[in-house]
């Protein structure tokens, strides 16, 4: 089986990697269309001995790679995120959306809000999880009581600075680690610690040692980060809907969970919760992720 994967890098490139890695016996090429002369001429020369594209975004609009797609006959997958989806509920509502690959295409996403958002707009979407995360061992406790987020410079809004402004201010005591931007677009109290950007090595390192994860995005697919924390042994506290998480809708939420999580830390000595290690571990692992996705790819392309 021969698969091509444009779209995201970040989700794209991996994807490629890993897929090769669980299935040596086909092949998986990534290439960046949307930011690179080189990868567009690439895609248009693989793409006759391709038995399935896979977008890593849907796409409601125009896109000249998938144009190639539908005019080749080719199999496709959409594999739909989070922005993606806010730009076709957008584009639904006002009647620009373009539905030519949607309806065209095998359409997959790894979160239940997406999904249900999306079938709102008549997008048959199934679920499928490419995100992976490598088993840990994590014993030790915690050695303090903090919290952890990220938040970029830019979209500093939409990933709840105003709402972890005000949890902090509730818990003076409790140092506040923010990750992604170095200045804020609001005054901060003396708990909250700017780090700006940093590798995603270093990030899961430090949501390692921090045992409250916040995750207060204004809308969300199934983020690596809270993946991550959770198979750490870290609680986490997410507007979204999420396994394993606290769900907060508001800010008073916010803050009494906090609360109760800090207390749940307290009563078993800030030891991690192990009931998200395992169970992140298990339907997470890499030997599952992969195997599973590569299979599906078998049964669309018909291999």
């Amino acid at each position: 089986m021969r698969v091509i994967i444009n779209g995201l890098p970040l989700f794209a490139e991996r994807l490629a990697n890993e897929l090769q890695k669980y299935d040596p016996n086909s092949s998986y090429h990534f290439f960046d269309t949307y930011n690179s002369k080189r990868a567009q001429l690439r895609f248009y020369l693989y793409l006759p001995f391709s038995d399935v594209v896979i977008s890593m975004n849907g796409v409601s609009d125009n896109s000249g790679s998938l144009n190639l797609v539908l005019k080749r006959r080719k199999k496709l997958i959409l594999q739909w995120m989070g922005t993606d989806v806010l730009l076709a509920l957008e584009r639904s509502k006002n009647g620009t959306i373009d539905r030519k690959y949607i309806d065209y295409a095998v359409n997959f996403t790894d979160s239940l809000l997406l999904q249900e958002e999306l079938r709102s707009i008549n997008v048959p979407v199934e679920l499928l999880n490419f995100k992976s995360i490598k088993t840990q061992t994590l014993t030790q406790s915690f050695s303090r009581i903090s919290v952890i987020s990220y938040v970029p410079e830019a979209r500093q809004t939409f990933y709840g600075m105003k709402k972890i402004i005000a949890v902090a201010k509730q818990f003076p005591l409790i140092d506040f680690h923010l990750y992604g931007l170095k200045t804020s677009d609001f005054p901060i109290p003396s708990n909250i610690q700017l780090h700006g950007w940093v590798e995603s090595e270093k990030f899961s390192a430090e949501l390692k040692t921090n045992p409250i994860f916040l995750r207060l995005t204004d809308h969300d697919g199934f983020s690596v980060s809270v993946i991550e924390a959770l198979s750490y042994g870290c609680e986490v506290i997410a507007t979204i809907p999420f396994e394993l998480c606290h769900f907060a809708k508001d800010e008073a939420a916010i803050i009494e969970q906090t609360s109760l999580v800090i207390n749940k830390l307290e009563q078993r000595n800030l030891a991690r919760n192990n009931d998200s290690i395992e169970a992140m571990n298990k339907k997470f692992n890499p030997s599952v992720i992969f195997p599973n996705y590569s299979q599906k790819l078998k049964e669309i392309a018909g291999k």
